[in-house]
C-alpha cells in the first residue's frame, strides 16, 4: 500500500511538471526576448543574493540564542549549586542552633520531661528572680525559634530556587533544541538558495553566451532566430556512447550523495574509462554550455530537429569540452569527454567517472532559458533510445 502511494505521488509530481508530455510546444525567440529572459535571470540572482543573507542572519541570530541559552543553563547550574551548599550550611545552622539550645537549658536544669524548665525557675529566691528567670528562657526559646524559622524558610526557598532552576534549565534546552532544529531547516533553505543561485549564474553565464553568437551573426533584435540560425535536422537520435551501461535511471531517487529523495534529472550512463569520446547524439548545433559547475561540472546542450520537432540533449559531468556554442555537430561528432571522477574535483555531485545524459522537449537556451523549465520538459532517454536494462551493457549506438 505504502509503495502504490509513493508510486501515485510520483505520477502526480511527473504530471504536474509535464516530464510525461513529450509533445510540449516551444516558441521561437528573438534575440530581444532572450535578453529580457536574461535580464529576469539576473533580476532572479539578485533576489536569491537577499534571500541568502536574510537566512545566513536568521542563522546567525538562532546561533547567539543558544549561546545565550546555553550561558543562562550554566549559570543556573552554578546557582542550583550555590543554593545547594547554603541548604547544607542553614542545615547545619539549625541542628547548632537546637543543640545550644538544648545544651543551656541542660544547665539550667536537672531532671528531663514536659517540665525541664522548673527546677530552674522555682529555684527563684523571690517572685522578681522568678519573672526574671521565665523571661530570660522565653526570650531565648522565642529567639532560637524565629532563627530556626528563619533558617528553615531560607532552606525553602532555596529547594524552590533550586526546581525553579532545573524547570528553567529544561525549557532552555527545548528552546535549544527547536533552534538547532531552526538552523538545520534553516541550512537545508540556505544550501538550496545556494545550488539554485550558482545555477542560475551558469544560466546568465551561457545565455549571454548564446546572445553574443546571435549578435555576431548579425540577428536582428526582433527576427525570428530560427530564420537567423538554421539547425539542420535528423530523423533520430543515438546513443551519446559507443560502449556503455545504465547505472542510474531517470525519475525519482535517493541522491546517493545527500540522501534526500528527489528527482534525478537524467540517465547515468557509467561502464567507461574518464576521457572516452562522448557524441552528439543527431545533427544539430551546440547551443549552451556550462563550464565547472559545483555539480554537474562540464556541461554541454545541444539542438537538434528531429522529425521537424525542436529537441535539446543533454550532457553532463564531462572531463573537457571540445566544441564551443554555435558549432554545427553530427552524430559523428565528439562534443567531450567523459568525466564525474577523480579528474574533475570541482563537480561534487558525481560519485564517480559517467555521463549523465538528458533530453529534453524545445531548445533550452532559446525556446526558453530557465532550467525548470528545461526540468518540466524532460523524457525518459531509456524508453526515446531504446535502451538496455539497468547493468545490461550496449556495444554500438
Amino acid at each position: 500500500m505504502r509503495k502504490i502511494k509513493y508510486i501515485l505521488v510520483i505520477l502526480i509530481t511527473l504530471l504536474s511538471l509535464n516530464i510525461l508530455n513529450v509533445n510540449a510546444s516551444t516558441d521561437a525567440k528573438t534575440l530581444k526576448e532572450l535578453r529580457a529572459e536574461l535580464q529576469a535571470l539576473k533580476n532572479k540572482r539578485d533576489s536569491n543574493e537577499y534571500k541568502k543573507k536574510r537566512t545566513q542572519n536568521e542563522i546567525k541570530s538562532a546561533e547567539n540564542n543558544i549561546a545565550s541559552s546555553k550561558e543562562a543553563i550554566t549559570k543556573g547550574q552554578e546557582q542550583i549549586e550555590e543554593a545547594k551548599k547554603e541548604v547544607e550550611r542553614l542545615d547545619k545552622e539549625i541542628f547548632l542552633s537546637k543543640d545550644k539550645m538544648r545544651t543551656l537549658m541542660n544547665s539550667y536544669q536537672k531532671n528531663e520531661g514536659d517540665n525541664i524548665y522548673l527546677e530552674y525557675l522555682f529555684e527563684s529566691e523571690s517572685y522578681g528572680e522568678f519573672i526574671y528567670r521565665y523571661t530570660i528562657i522565653k526570650q531565648l526559646a522565642d529567639y532560637t525559634e524565629e532563627q530556626i524559622n528563619k533558617m528553615q524558610n531560607n532552606i525553602k526557598e532555596n529547594e524552590e530556587l533550586q526546581v525553579e532552576l532545573k524547570e528553567k534549565e529544561v525549557e532552555l534546552n527545548k528552546n535549544i533544541t527547536s533552534l538547532e532544529q531552526s538552523i538545520d531547516s534553516l541550512g537545508d533553505q540556505l544550501d538550496e538558495i545556494a545550488e539554485e543561485t550558482m545555477d542560475i549564474k551558469d544560466e546568465i553565464s551561457s545565455t549571454q553566451e548564446l546572445i553574443d553568437y546571435y549578435k555576431n551573426l548579425g540577428c536582428g533584435e526582433n527576427e525570428n532566430l530560427d530564420d537567423c540560425v538554421k539547425v539542420k535536422g535528423d530523423t533520430k537520435l543515438l546513443k551519446p556512447l559507443v560502449k556503455g551501461t545504465i547505472t542510474s535511471y531517470f525519475g525519482y531517487r535517493y541522491h546517493p550523495i545527500s540522501g534526500k529523495y528527489k528527482l534525478h534529472t537524467g540517465t547515468d550512463i557509467g561502464g567507461n574509462t574518464q576521457g572516452t569520446p562522448v557524441y552528439s547524439s543527431a545533427n544539430g548545433m551546440v547551443g549552451k554550455i556550462i563550464r565547472k559547475a559545483s555539480c554537474g561540472g562540464n556541461q554541454v546542450y545541444i539542438y537538434h530537429t528531429i522529425g521537424g520537432k525542436q529537441i535539446t540533449t543533454g550532457y553532463m559531468h564531462l572531463l573537457d569540452i571540445k566544441v564551443s556554442i554555435g558549432d554545427q555537430v553530427s552524430s559523428k561528432t565528439v562534443i567531450g569527454t567523459v568525466g564525474g571522477g577523480s579528474k574533475t574535483p570541482w563537480d561534487s555531485c558525481s560519485t564517480g567517472p559517467h555521463l549523465h545524459y538528458m533530453i529534453a522537449d524545445g531548445w533550452y537556451g532559446k525556446t526558453y532559458t530557465s532550467y525548470s523549465t528545461f526540468v518540466s520538459k524532460l523524457q525518459d532517454a531509456k524508453k526515446v533510445l531504446n535502451l538496455p536494462s539497468k547493468y545490461s551493457y550496449w556495444y554500438s549506438r
